[in-house]
């Protein structure tokens, strides 16, 4: 079922549902009228007894009754039936409307009230104040019989409830097919309608059912409303797909070319190592080519590994807690052997110690990739400053070197994977632009942040920030004494 009929059903179903309740109401409604109007044409009749004229009593009958129930007095029309003659009118109501069934089976209205042999029911009208004429006076009192001695007498008007019944079977008969007509014409009218208010979705289904895989937009409906906010936001979705897909396919081209270069020099060396015999010390050195080469590709291998994994499989669920600044001086003491050992500085910013929960091998391998960093770009004899402290809402290491920095247009692409600066290059520094990259996923999935500020000429400064733990009861570093770990740096 389209996405049309579906709405344009929901809309006659409550299109059917307000028409019958409607038709229902006015039916019900337009008897009762219909009923009170006749109520009220026999009270008027009864009201305007002293006075009425001979003859004009429109569709009501009325007369007179005694107390045995003859008839004493009624219209003068010929051929009014009179239903009442001859009935006993105990049950009767006074000066309530009833209906009751002729003995030809039809149903008539009727309205009664005493009058004569005292007061009426409710008070005279003189009582009432309503300003009625006074009662005519019977033969009885013509003939000097004093008013307290008359018999009480009824006075009842009636009147046919077929007319009524006629016009509410006619509504019963007109009020569907009016329904039914106005219900056929919306449905014809709302589902043009539904068509054009659904033409701009159906064009977009058509437009992203025939666009291209890498590349395409959905047209903007320019409705002003919903849909144009939802190809608005379709298209922001497609445009960060677009990105990270065109990102994918550079970091295969890359990692492929990455991955062939060391495989390329080993068997090369392989090669050039079997073409003759050869000493032992000959071999030894092949072997520890070899040997670094092969340790070049298993990290450039881990750093892939580890970028490729999805952000729930990146997820850390053994986080210790640990005093980053004395953590990070205690890692500093892995470096005793390096070629830089002497260049190395461990600073505290005083304050209190900044806890965090963290990953040991992962932050000793970011601290690692951002210390190989400083050592590769900044000249031997130059400090690179470690330094640690804690801030409201978080804790904070920092790296600081006094090396060649980094261009400014160059800052926001450093921890991209396989980037390298140009002057990075022209400098011939080995390295695969792995190293940032890999420190950047490790700061994201511990939850925190990285940053780079770089001054061309005067050094670069890499801040790492973490979510600040609650400081334990008894105050106790986590020392780390890991193996040195030489991950491929940027």
């Amino acid at each position: 079922m389209s996405l049309v009929t579906r709405v344009s059903v929901a809309f006659l179903v409550a299109l059917a549902l307000a028409l019958g309740g409607f038709s229902a109401s006015l039916y019900y409604l337009a008897g009762l009228r219909l009923l009170l109007a006749l109520d009220q044409e026999l009270e008027a009749t009864l009201d305007r007894f002293p006075d009425r004229p001979e003859g004009q009593t429109g569709r009501v009958t009325w007369a007179i009754y005694d107390e045995s129930g003859r008839r004493a007095e009624g219209t003068l029309d010929a051929g009014r039936p009179m239903v009442l003659d001859g009935r006993d009118l105990g049950p009767l109501a006074i000066d309530v409307a009833t209906t009751i069934e002729g003995a030809d089976g039809l149903r008539w209205r009727v309205l009664a009230r005493k009058i004569g042999g005292g007061r009426p029911h409710g008070g005279s009208p003189e009582a009432k104040g309503e300003g009625r004429r006074p009662e005519r006076r019977s033969q009885d009192e013509h003939k000097g019989a004093p008013a307290h001695e008359r018999p009480a007498r009824v006075l009842a008007a009636w009147s046919s409830i077929e007319p009524v019944e006629a016009e509410i079977r006619w509504l019963a008969a007109i009020l569907p097919l009016i329904s039914v007509g106005l219900w056929t014409l919306a449905a014809v009218i709302g589902r043009h309608f539904a068509r054009r208010a659904l033409a701009p979705l159906m064009l977009m289904a058509e437009s992203a059912g025939s666009m291209p895989f890498d590349d395409g937009r959905l047209p903007s409906p320019g409705t002003r409303d919903e849909l144009e906010e939802f190809a608005r936001s379709f298209n922001g979705l497609l445009d960060r797909l677009h990105v990270a897909l065109e990102r994918q396919k550079q970091f295969t081209g890359q990692a492929s070319h990455q991955l062939r270069t060391p495989l390329a020099a080993l068997n090369a060396a392989i090669e050039v190592a079997r073409r003759r015999r050869r000493t032992v010390d000959e071999h030894e050195r092949v072997l520890d080519r070899l040997h670094d080469d092969a340790g070049r590709l298993w990290r450039v291998i881990e750093a892939l590994l580890f970028l490729a994994r999805a952000d729930a499989e990146a997820e850390l669920p053994n986080l210790e807690r640990m005093d980053l600044a004395a953590w990070a001086s205690d890692h500093l003491r892995a470096w005793s052997g390096h070629d830089r050992a002497a260049d190395l500085r461990f600073e505290t910013c005083g304050g209190d110690p900044p806890w965090t929960r963290a990953h040991l091998p992962l932050i000793g391998q970011l601290l690692d990739n951002l210390l190989e960093n400083a050592c590769k770009y900044s000249e031997p004899g130059t400090p690179i400053v470690v330094r640690a402290w804690s801030e409201p809402d978080a804790v904070a290491l920092s790296v600081e070197d006094r090396g060649r920095g980094i261009p400014n247009g160059e800052l926001p692409r450093i921890f991209e994977p396989f980037y390298r600066a140009e002057s990075a290059r022209r400098l011939g520094h080995a390295g695969v632009g792995l190293g940032l990259a890999v420190a950047h996923r490790i700061a994201e999935t511990h939850g925190g942040a990285i940053a780079v500020e770089s001054e061309p000429g005067r050094g670069s400064r890499f801040l790492l920030r973490l979510p600040r733990a609650p400081a334990p009861r008894v105050a106790k570093a986590v020392i780390d004494h890991p193996e040195p770990v030489r991950p491929t740096s940027g």
